[in-house]
């Protein structure tokens, strides 16, 4: 799902809009990992809320040389709507249930502020897997006003730290970082 034209001319100039982590896909294995739906629901918005707040360290940091605006509202609204119980599974074919051709689904089904445009960049949570210790993603840059999905590339990134918020932070800096690299 890559327009190399397009996507080269929109990728180099290294502007692009952060639209968050969408965590309406992404399944939690397993339940015993994650004893408390509230605190989990809670985690969601937080790990949103963590790269606004250290954006030195995930943004500045892990994507080095690259302009940045943000606009999370089309993707935290997404994420309320989570019903984080029934995402809560020990079926492990559910750690990389998405296909490549479902981003584009999941893209333009955003509501997304008109006056908006230019390149947004996404991170589609798939699964945050304790026993790999791994969080798994999809990261999906598009054009904003269109919402067509230019390049999606599955990504994972090792879970480290302490507490439950910091442990999965962890995997989602350690993806930005290799995107910053390669994009």
């Amino acid at each position: 799902m890559t327009n190399i034209s397009y996507s080269q001319s929109a990728l180099n100039t290294g502007e692009f809009t952060w639209f968050g982590i969408d965590y309406t896909q992404c399944y939690y294995l397993t339940p015993i990992d994650f004893p408390s739906i509230s605190d989990l629901e809670a985690k969601i918005k937080a790990w949103n809320d963590l790269v606004l707040d250290e954006q030195e360290k995930y943004i500045a940091k892990a994507l080095a040389g690259k302009n940045v605006d943000f606009a999370i509202e089309a993707v935290t609204k997404r994420n309320e709507t989570i019903n984080v119980k029934s995402m809560l599974t020990e079926d492990e074919t559910k750690a990389f249930h998405l296909e490549t051709n479902q981003i584009q689904q999941i893209i333009e089904n955003y509501n997304i502020e008109e006056s908006l445009n230019g390149t947004g960049l996404v991170l589609i949570a798939e699964s945050y897997h304790r026993l790999d210790e791994r969080g798994n993603y999809y990261i999906a840059f598009f054009d904003i006003a269109t919402k067509k999905v230019f390049v999606t590339e599955h990504m994972s990134g090792k879970a480290k730290g302490i507490g439950l918020r910091n442990y999965w932070a962890a995997t989602y800096y350690n993806v930005l970082k290799s995107i910053g690299k390669k994009y």
